[in-house]
């Protein structure tokens, strides 16, 4: 990084302060490791000019371009398009075409007036150089993008500085955000979600709307942190059940900072009524959508052209990729994507914390994937699932073991018989494949006892959906 002082006042000894600029501009860029990805992709360096003026320069600067008739600290004049330190347009038309040295790119010029910076710093009982180093971190951020317009920007950027100044050296500053997954049922959202993660995080049936809840999985490697939301499948909802997901599924895509529409390569070539409505929301909110069309390895590549025409002309998408979700065709490709446009901020989870989904909870819908596969049509959507008692015993420690009594839950008393089958043999094979399943996840032995109830119209009663963390009165991101 080369850093320019250029010093056009004379009230001040420019030499004593230069320290203070390098330091405070030097702490800044090392916190946003996309300008040393971008150093690298293009083996160039960046320089900053910072100028020291007078009181009356300042004031001209600050009443031409910001129409303020009035002497202000600090002026940024970002050289590129930044928005949240993530580069919005193309530098390479600003790159030398040969070069024998690594040619620099400016990220634009501070302007500084140390007469106002030393009024400030008395009445915040700082010194000049504190002001200082505070401001030009203020400035920088500027240069890239960063700004203070509405009350959740200026909490950031006042969260930023405040990291930036005290040195925290757990701070690191990357793409992280939401990417959140729409789109109809069965399209394969839980697939892709569970290939992300590595393991079951969603269940996953031939059975429209299996997901009910907002499930998250963190993607981390050195670049960037993805937590991505696989939401229910969008749809027309009939019961107070469905309005409860339809209503967290909107309010996840309202919260994106990517989202993800997915469709199948199969589908006509037409937009329908509810991907348009996706599309409108994200349009509303200015959120950046990805199209991935799954299932593109069980289709010739020619007949899904004519799926991305239609999709491109209806809705100016960041990019179209054809992926397959149980394979990982194409995974690379989106998570390259997505990352170009989160923004760039402190992780927004730990280590540990990459998914909300407990083992209790994991537990039922093991329980409930089996009751959807082995019953197929006869027990429709109306089952749902509660843990009754989770118990496990680590003594010894090498022998884990669990104890789990759960209740299926029906919406008829014709379905408690056919859960049941003749003699008990349904429920005792549900009880058998889920048993395996949930052994393997927590990998412990499991003792799993299974209890079916008849809960008439629970879908549509609210006490039942609250009992069952399945109402949406409140709607927050995982």
């Amino acid at each position: 990084m080369q850093i320019t002082i250029h010093n056009k006042q004379r009230k001040y000894d420019s030499e004593q302060l230069q320290n203070q600029v390098e330091e405070a501009l030097q702490s800044t860029f090392t916190y946003l490791p996309v300008l040393e990805e971008l150093k690298t992709e293009f083996e160039i360096d960046f320089s900053v000019d910072v100028s020291f003026v007078s009181k009356n320069a300042i004031r001209e600067l600050n009443r031409e371009h910001r129409g303020i008739d009035k002497a202000t600290d600090i002026l940024s004049f970002p050289a590129f398009e930044w928005n949240d330190g993530r580069l919005e347009e193309d530098i390479s038309s600003w790159l030398p075409p040969v070069a024998d040295e690594i040619p620099l790119l400016s990220l634009g010029d501070l302007m500084i007036c140390l007469e106002v910076v030393d009024k400030q710093a008395g009445e915040f009982e700082n010194t000049l150089e504190e002001e200082l180093f505070f401001l030009v971190v203020h400035g920088a951020l500027h240069l890239l993008g960063y700004d203070h317009e509405s009350v959740q920007d200026e909490q950031k950027m006042k969260y930023l500085q405040e990291k930036i100044i005290s040195g925290d050296p757990a701070v690191r500053l990357l793409p992280s955000g939401y990417a959140v997954l729409a789109g109809r049922p069965n399209v394969g959202k839980s697939t892709l979600l569970n290939h992300l993660s590595g393991m079951t995080l969603a269940i996953t049936t031939p059975k429209p709307q299996t997901t009910r809840d907002l499930i998250r999985s963190v993607y981390n490697d050195e670049t960037c942190q993805i937590a991505f939301l696989d939401t229910p499948g969008f749809h027309t909802a009939k019961t107070s059940l469905g309005r409860a997901m339809l209503k967290s599924t909107r309010a996840a895509i309202r919260q994106a900072d990517v989202l993800l529409l997915m469709i199948e390569a199969t589908y006509k070539p037409l937009v329908a009524a509810l991907e348009k409505e996706i599309l409108k929301m994200a349009a509303e909110d200015e959120t950046p959508v990805i199209l991935l069309i799954n299932k593109s390895d069980i289709v010739v590549k020619e007949n899904i052209l004519p799926l991305i025409a239609v999709y491109s002309e209806a809705y100016p998408f960041e990019a179209i990729i054809p992926i397959s979700a149980a394979k990982g065709d194409g995974v690379e490709d989106m998570l390259e994507e997505i990352k170009k446009h989160l923004p760039i901020q402190e992780p927004l989870f730990k280590e540990g914390e990459e998914t909300n989904v407990t083992e209790r909870k994991l537990s039922e819908e093991l329980i409930r994937r089996e009751v959807l596969l082995q019953t197929q049509q006869e027990v429709p959507f109306g089952v749902a699932v509660t843990i009754d008692e989770f118990t496990e015993e680590t003594e010894p420690p090498e022998a884990r073991r669990v104890y789990i009594a759960a209740s299926i839950l029906c919406d008829k008393p014709s379905h408690k018989g056919i859960l049941l089958g003749r003699k008990g043999q349904m429920i005792k094979s549900i009880g058998t494949k889920a048993r395996s399943a949930i052994s393997d996840m927590l990998e412990a032995k499991v003792h799993l006892e299974l209890y079916v109830k008849v809960r008439q119209n629970w879908m549509n009663r609210p006490q039942d959906l609250a009992a069952l963390g399945l109402d949406a009165k409140k709607v927050e991101l995982p």
